[in-house]
């Protein structure tokens, strides 16, 4: 007790209370963990944070489904703020100089979640926010539930309030003129269950359709007319998360069915936006489609290049004048939501490796030793409609 005490003289810890006085439902605790994200963001950009990580939210020892829920929306909502100062991670907690946790406990009739920025290297409180919700059956069922965020096998996921959804009886979803649209929370309660959403685009557009949080899922695009499958994708989004885009018409209808990768359960989150067409021209590099019209690119050097169709690739060779560790780069210009892959050959044109989603999102990353010589990348994007330009990148750590 004497160190939190403290801990919080030291850090000045906030205390925010959000007492809910009416039923309390799903959009409402979204309301709630959007304003704390927001908070959340001023402390970790005053403290300087660099790599953050959300962990679990623990009720009695265990893991309830309104703590991998509140642990899924928190995810959501800090990714969505643009321009952030820091990294949001992905991966292990141990790897992040901050992390966001939390518990929950029952005071009489209330349920409150306390929600703290902890940091890494000593352990030390720098906030905590308290915020009570009255013990409605909707937060009982939820507090009951013992799934995990991420996941699982479990039965004891609650079924969310947009059941019972199906094929025939979809949720209208709101398709948002932009990359901040709003985000649904659901789960898959069981390995059986499937979501679906119906997307109506009111004009020509790019629409993007995808899952946030921390559990498996994936998705698969219908036309709503015909039945017929447009397209399905696993992990073009980040983590384990699923992303399609496609090229749509005014007053069509589409379906997003999402279900659990492998039969996984939990809680996630889906959103989608629609974006005007953009023409991409080809870039000054044209033609680079193969190994033998790659085009020189060097240390430290970096080149702006195009998709200019969803079956472009572009090859560039470099050379490496001396042994050390060295780090390769293909993300978009304007954003991190271009998904790019790229490819490393020597020259015999012999695979040496290879990147999906190391970067900060989508965007590949590389960093490894080579030796001198000459090594050649091939750069392709994932995305059916690729909308921006992006970069081609490789420095000496």
């Amino acid at each position: 007790m004497k160190r939190l005490v403290s801990v919080f003289t030291i850090f000045f810890a906030v205390s925010l209370i959000y007492a809910q006085t009416a039923e309390t439902t799903a959009p409402q605790l979204d309301g709630v963990v959007k304003t704390i994200a927001a908070d959340l963001n001023k402390r970790l950009t005053t403290e300087g944070a660099q790599k953050v990580a959300v962990s679990q939210f623990t009720f009695q020892d265990g893991i309830p489904s309104l703590g991998s829920y509140w642990n899924t929306q928190l995810v959501q909502e800090l990714a969505a703020i643009p321009s952030r100062s820091w990294t949001l991670l992905s991966g292990p907690a141990a790897d992040a100089d901050w992390t966001i946790s939390g518990e929950i406990v029952e005071i009489v009739n209330t349920v409150r979640v306390y929600t703290r920025i902890i940091r890494s290297r000593d352990r030390a409180i720098a906030s905590s926010t308290q915020s009570d919700f009255n013990r409605d059956p909707f937060i009982t069922e939820l507090l009951a539930g013992g799934g995990r965020s991420g996941g699982g096998n479990s039965s004891s996921v609650v079924r969310d309030a947009y059941e019972a959804d199906s094929m025939a009886n979809p949720l209208a979803a709101e398709l948002a003129a932009g990359e901040d649209g709003s985000v649904v929370n659901r789960t898959i309660h069981n390995s059986s269950d499937e979501d679906f959403f119906l997307l109506t685009p009111d004009k020509d557009g790019i629409m993007t359709a995808e899952t946030t949080g921390s559990m498996d899922t994936y998705m698969e695009l219908y036309d709503a007319d015909t039945g017929g499958k447009i397209s399905d994708n696993d992990d073009g989004a980040e983590g384990n998360n699923a992303r399609i885009r496609q090229t749509v018409r005014a007053g069509s209808r589409y379906i997003a069915k999402v279900r659990g990768y492998h039969s996984q359960t939990g809680n996630y989150g889906f959103r989608a936006y629609l974006v005007a067409e953009v023409r991409i021209e080809p870039d000054e590099y044209e033609s680079d489609d193969t190994f033998e019209t790659a085009k020189d690119i060097s240390i430290g050097a970096p080149q702006q290049h195009t998709f200019h169709s969803k079956d472009d690739a572009d090859w560039v060779k470099f050379q490496i004048a001396s042994a050390g560790r060295y780090t390769i780069r293909a993300r978009g210009v304007t954003s991190n939501r271009l998904d790019t892959y790229i490819e490393l050959f020597d020259s015999d044109q012999h695979a040496i490796d290879e990147d999906d989603d190391g970067g900060d999102n989508v965007d590949s990353r590389l960093s490894r030793p080579l030796e001198a010589g000459t090594y050649y990348l091939k750069v392709e994007c994932i995305d059916s409609s690729p909308n921006q330009p992006y970069t081609i990148s490789i420095t000496a750590e």
